[in-house]
């Protein structure tokens, strides 16, 4: 199992050096990524403060600790696709994945704020047919020699388009989101699923479904990732208010185990499941505590399982 350390809420790091000081311990405890979550901006609500108000540009952050690292993954855990032109979203990708020398990792959305997709000038009821268009069209210009495309939302030929990513035949694809829209995405673009709710067994049930979907296809379904979130002592209570935000309803989503032992028997649940890769969650208000959490858990929890 790999796991995934959380640098939500910005707010709380105070500037980037922390961030970047609790991503090199990680990387040197073998922790295997980092997740970057994505707003652009925040929409506020009358006498409401927003449940986070600072979001770094994910591929400025992505770069920069992808030059003070040397494994650890940059994971987008989403990266909106409709928020930005395909066409600068695939260069900025692929400048991305040269920097970090293949260790990025683009986890997909089609996003849900409508807010913010107004705020932004864009079409929220279209997101899905967008993410769809979007997504063929990096691909197409992540893998075609003479790239040429032609969609209901992006058209292009007769350019070149370098560089290509450092890794083949591109950046991984994990597809976000619930769903049969998320499911044929995940068939046919995926390297990986992240699910945003959902509660064992029926997530295990949907991993067999979207990996015979995945096999109908033509492709090796045991290569996917598969990746969700855990939540080690007590979940974040920010953390838990923005899934709920997300999901419009009580989530029915990861639950927190309350030992040590029980986490680890945990993380074997969900290995059995079908899962690869598990985002670790956990309660901290500073740096330091963030810090003190990642030191607990890979003493506790990782290196003993």
């Amino acid at each position: 199992m790999n796991f995934t350390i959380p640098v939500f809420p910005y707010d709380r790091w105070g500037g980037i050096e922390p961030i970047a000081r609790s991503v090199k311990a990680a990387e040197e405890m073998g922790f295997w990524g980092v997740k970057l979550p994505e707003h652009i901006i925040m929409p506020v609500k009358p006498n409401t403060p927003p449940v986070s108000s600072v979001w770094y540009d994910n591929f400025v952050l992505g770069a920069h600790l992808a030059t003070l690292t040397k494994h650890i993954k940059i994971v987008f855990s989403v990266m909106v696709v409709p928020y930005r032109p395909p066409i600068q979203m695939a260069k900025m990708i692929s400048t991305l994945d040269q920097v970090s020398k293949g260790r990025l990792i683009v986890g997909t959305g089609v996003g849900w704020m409508r807010g913010e997709f107004r705020v932004l000038g864009l079409a929220h009821k279209n997101r899905g047919a967008i993410t769809d268009d979007y997504l063929a069209a990096m691909r197409e210009l992540w893998t075609a020699e003479s790239p040429a495309y032609t969609g209901d939302y992006t058209s292009f030929g007769n350019i070149a388009f370098e560089p290509k990513c450092y890794q083949a035949p591109h950046v991984p694809l994990w597809i976000g989101g619930s769903g049969p829209a998320a499911e044929r995405r995940v068939a046919e673009f995926g390297a990986g699923w992240i699910p945003m709710t959902g509660e064992l067994p029926a997530l295990g049930k949907d991993i067999a479904r979207i990996k015979k979907r995945v096999r109908a296809k033509g492709r090796d379904p045991e290569i996917l990732d598969f990746a969700y979130e855990i939540f080690f002592g007590e979940p974040d209570p920010t953390s838990l208010v923005a899934r709920a935000h997300v999901t419009s309803s009580e989530p029915k989503g990861p639950r927190p185990a309350n030992s040590p032992e029980a986490t680890r028997d945990l993380i074997g649940q969900y290995a059995k499941a079908g899962f690869t890769n598990l985002g670790l969650g956990f309660q901290w208000d500073t740096p330091d505590d963030h810090l003190r959490q990642l030191d607990a858990f890979y003493n506790q929890v990782m290196r003993l399982i």
